[in-house]
Formats: structure tokens, C-alpha cells, sequence
């Protein structure tokens, strides 16, 4: 079964009808800036389907600020496809939430079968943002880190998990119960009846946690080996009702790390943003691994939506994280979102050979000045095939703009897989097309001199046209000089580029 369509209405950041299709069940790579609703997006699917949130889950409490209230009615819907047979499930005002069991009051958004199809999606399926990844290190308020990443693991990370294999009770139900529990009085039957509420927390937890261990420390030395890092302990000290104070105590989880070979305590203020980041997503990505109960599995359903989990100057977990994705993954649905055009421009390069992949773009319309932006999708699945179009339609300006997009995305990939040196700048975005050639035709000289050949020079003739009579003149005069011709041999040189082999001559 695969996930084939997004609908929303009236959600969050969408004012009106959005619909984002995914062919074939594809994955999908999406890049937007800050606003243009990416996270609504994900908290669309994540509201929808996963399991770490508490019931009753109105859908109202999200509706679109700015239509009118008397006018707006939220909306999702997801179109599922399972070979020939096609589902489709809607989440809506008035109706139960789709995971919801039947009261007999309000109408339900499911049947029986769909929602155990949708449990069983929800089970094996992760959510993670970087709001998420924060709680593995860094404390909000009062709380400390021991009770901010116990609360993580109960309520998000192991939140689907059944309490004991085979059983319905989950682990976010039975912590839902226990925080909820008061001891009547201090008497010691009501401290032990209140007790026994933790006893099958305190009993499932700690094999959790310990697996959850073994397999974050496989994926820290299988793909972030950099890093030095190895989790020692995941312990908690169980769950209890003090005397004294009949308030619930030891709801706490103890991470003990080694940096480097060395025990580390505090970690969180010790190691920086990249290891930090290593470190929280590899205990996700181990907990969705363990949930996934027959990984050989092709028909189940599961979901992976990362929302900008690699922020700030983490820049050396993009390739492990797209490494790690692609061999430990490659059976999930996975839609990842970024804000991070450089990041959005490797991973699209990559996932594009990696089968059934898209990406695409979203912007905010700015529609009016009292009106609120509507998020817009762009699909830039291939630049080639976007030029490609616009080229039979006789648009060469738009055509030779997406063979820039093509020329500058393989030159980034060209220079980045090679080593090649660059002149720093601090903004990656200012990292022109021009630097990048530069340091292509550098490193072809300096090979030249050897005898070598970084480039097969014939492909310098048609690359040479491209910068001279497209990209020049779509600088200089917006297009306005450039023929079909043109055109056509710039895709046709850029094609030749992407298929060769470098260095040509080693």
C-alpha cells in the first residue's frame, strides 16, 4: 500500500484547497522557505496518522486563521492505493478523528477495516522535526534532561510501541493512564493500588530502551563514524508514587555517552550541534526500525516525514543522513521537507537515481495586501524535463532558466564528490556558477599537466556553448537573443554531462 494523494483544506497555513499528488506512491524531496508551508504539511500527516497524540483530536483547533470562521471548514484527506484497490479517508469538522473508535455519538471518519489498516500504517510509520530533535538535547523550562527525553521516548519515539508484543495496549496509553493517576490517600494499599498503574511501564521500558541503544550505536558507527560517539545507557529507574508527596517520581531517562572514547557527563552541553544532531537522529531512526515488525516485507504501508531535522551549520550529516535513508529506508514512503536550498540541491541529485523519487518546490503567493499567502507547490521533479517542456511549448527563455538549474546543480555535485577547492564564502549561496566552473577547468589543467583528464574535452565545446550563448544571455538580456537551436544543444550537452564519467582520465 502506498500513499498517492495529499488533500487539504482550510489547515493551517492552507486558506482554501491544496492538493499535492505522489505518482506511483513516490517518495518526495520538498524544498520552501521559511513560511511557505512546509510544516503544515508534515503536521497534516503527522495529525492524521500517528499514534504519539492524545485523543479526542478535533480537527478545528487547526483551521486557517483568516477565513471566516462561519466559512472555513478544515479538511484532509489521503488517497491510499493497494495494487488496484484505491481508499480514500478524510479527516473533517463534525467527525470522529480517523484512528478514533466508533462512541455511537459522533460520526465516524472510518470503518473498522480502514482504521486498523490505518494502525497498522501508523505503527511502523515515524514523524520527526527539528522541534523534536531539540527535546534529545536541549531542556525548555523547568524540566530536566532526564524527564524531557523520558517524556520523548513515551510520547513520541516509542509512543505506538504495544506494550507487550501482540497486545493492543500501547506505550503512550498506559503513560496517559499513569500520569493521570492520584493516589486516593497516603495509605500504603492506595500507594501500591496507584503502583501497580506503573508496573507495566516500568516492566516494557527498559527492553525498549535497550534496544533502541543497540541499534542507534549501529547506525552512529555505520554512518556517522565521524562523530566518535556511542550511547552506553539508555536507563530509567521506573515509575513510583513517593510517600511523602503522592506525586509520580522517576519518569526520567539517563543517557550515558562516550565522546571520542571518553565517558561524557552533561553531553548535552559538551558536544556540538553536529554530534547532538547524530545523536538524536539515530535513537529516532533506531526506534522506527524496531517498529517495523517484518522489515522484508514490500506491501505494508510506512510513512517517514523529516521536516527540517538538519538546521543551523549541521552540515556534515547531510550525506550520511541521505546514505543512511537509502539503505536502511528504501522500503518506506519517505517525505522529507528542507528550508535549506543547498541541502534540497544534493539530496535532489542523489534521490534522483534512486528509483521512485520526486521533489518539488513550495512558495507562498502573496495574493494581497490584507490577504494571507497561499502555499503553492512547483514540481521540479527533473530540470532537464521541465526545460525540456518548455522547449516544445517555444518558451526558451524558461527553458534555458532550468538549464541553468541543471548546469549549476551538476556543477555543485561535480566539485563537491572531487574535492575540488573553492574560495570560502560564509553564505554557501553565494558560491556562484562562475566559482564552480573555475574550479572545474583548474582541476582540468592541473590533471592535464600530468597527462590525466578530469573532463572528456569534447564536453568542453557544448559546455562552453551553454555558458556563452544561453546562460550569458540570459544575464545580459533575459533571453531575448537566444534561438531553439540553441536551446536544443544545451540540453543535449547538458545530457552528455550528466552521463559521464569523472574524472574522465584518471
Amino acid at each position: 500500500m502506498r500513499l498517492t494523494q495529499i488533500q487539504l483544506r482550510d489547515f493551517r497555513a492552507f486558506p482554501g484547497n491544496f492538493e499535492l499528488n505522489l505518482p506511483g506512491g513516490c517518495s518526495l524531496l520538498v524544498y520552501g522557505e521559511n513560511g511557505s508551508g512546509k510544516s503544515s504539511l508534515a503536521s497534516a500527516l503527522r495529525d492524521f496518522i500517528a499514534l504519539d497524540r492524545p485523543f479526542p483530536r478535533p480537527i478545528g483547533r487547526h483551521a486557517h486563521a483568516f477565513p471566516d470562521p462561519a466559512q472555513r471548514q478544515p479538511r484532509i484527506q489521503l488517497v491510499f492505493q493497494n495494487g488496484e484497490n484505491r481508499d480514500t479517508i478524510a479527516w473533517e469538522t463534525a467527525k470522529l478523528h480517523p484512528l478514533e473508535l466508533d462512541d455511537g455519538k459522533t460520526p465516524p471518519s472510518t470503518t473498522p477495516t480502514q482504521r486498523q489498516a490505518l494502525v497498522d500504517v501508523a505503527r511502523q510509520s515515524g514523524f520527526y522535526d527539528y522541534r523534536v530533535l531539540l527535546r534529545t538535547s536541549y531542556c525548555s523550562g523547568d524540566v530536566d534532561l532526564g524527564e524531557q527525553l523520558f517524556l520523548l521516548f513515551v510520547e513520541n519515539l516509542l509512543g505506538g510501541f504495544p506494550l507487550v508484543r501482540g497486545g493492543h495496549e500501547l506505550v503512550r496509553e498506559r503513560w496517559d493512564l499513569l500520569k493521570n493517576t492520584v493516589p486516593a490517600n497516603r495509605w500504603a494499599a492506595r500507594m501500591r493500588e496507584a503502583n501497580r498503574v506503573s508496573h507495566p511501564l516500568n516492566t516494557a521500558l527498559p527492553g525498549f530502551l535497550d534496544q533502541t541503544r543497540v541499534e542507534a550505536n549501529r547506525l552512529l558507527a555505520t554512518y556517522f563514524p565521524n562523530q566518535r560517539l556511542v550511547i552506553h545507557a539508555l536507563a530509567t529507574p521506573g515509575c513510583s508514587f513517593a510517600t511523602e508527596t503522592k506525586r509520580l517520581t522517576g519518569h526520567r531517562i539517563q543517557a550515558e555517552i562516550e565522546y571520542n572514547g571518553r565517558r561524557v557527563d552533561g553531553h548535552e552541553e559538551f558536544l556540538n550541534e553536529a554530534r547532538l544532531t547524530a545523536l538524536g537522529l539515530s535513537m529516532f531512526l533506531a526506534a522506527l526500525k524496531l517498529a517495523d515488525s517484518n522489515p522484508a516485507a514490500p506491501d505494508p504501508l510506512r510513512l517517514l516525514v523529516l521536516d527540517d531535522v538538519l538546521i543551523g551549520l549541521d552540515l556534515s550529516n547531510r550525506l550520511p543522513l541521505l546514505t543512511c535513508l537509502h539503505r536502511e529506508f528504501s522500503q518506506h514512503q519517505t517525505i522529507l521537507l528542507t528550508y535549506d536550498e543547498l541541502w534540497f540541491d544534493i539530496a535532489r541529485d542523489h534521490t534522483r537515481h534512486w528509483g521512485n523519487w520526486h521533489s518539488a518546490r513550495m512558495f507562498a503567493e502573496l495574493t494581497g495586501p490584507a490577504d494571507p499567502p497561499i502555499p503553492r507547490l512547483k514540481d521540479n521533479t527533473d530540470d532537464l524535463a521541465v526545460a525540456t517542456r518548455y522547449l516544445t511549448a517555444n518558451d526558451l527563455r524558461s527553458a534555458a532558466v532550468y538549464v541553468r538549474a541543471a548546469f549549476e546543480a551538476k556543477l555543485r555535485k561535480t566539485c563537491e564528490d572531487n574535492h575540488l577547492k573553492l574560495a570560502f564564502k560564509q553564505d554557501v549561496k553565494k558560491v556562484s556558477a562562475q566559482m564552480l566552473w573555475d574550479a572545474v577547468l583548474a582541476e582540468q589543467h592541473l590533471m592535464g599537466a600530468t597527462g590525466k583528464e578530469f573532463l572528456d574535452p569534447n564536453l568542453l565545446p557544448g559546455l562552453n556553448a551553454i555558458r556563452s550563448q544561453v546562460l550569458n544571455r540570459l544575464a545580459h538580456d533575459g533571453g531575448v537573443g537566444l534561438t531553439s537551436a540553441d536551446v536544443q544543444a544545451a540540453i543535449a550537452s547538458m545530457e552528455a554531462f550528466r552521463a559521464c564519467t569523472i574524472p574522465h582520465m584518471p
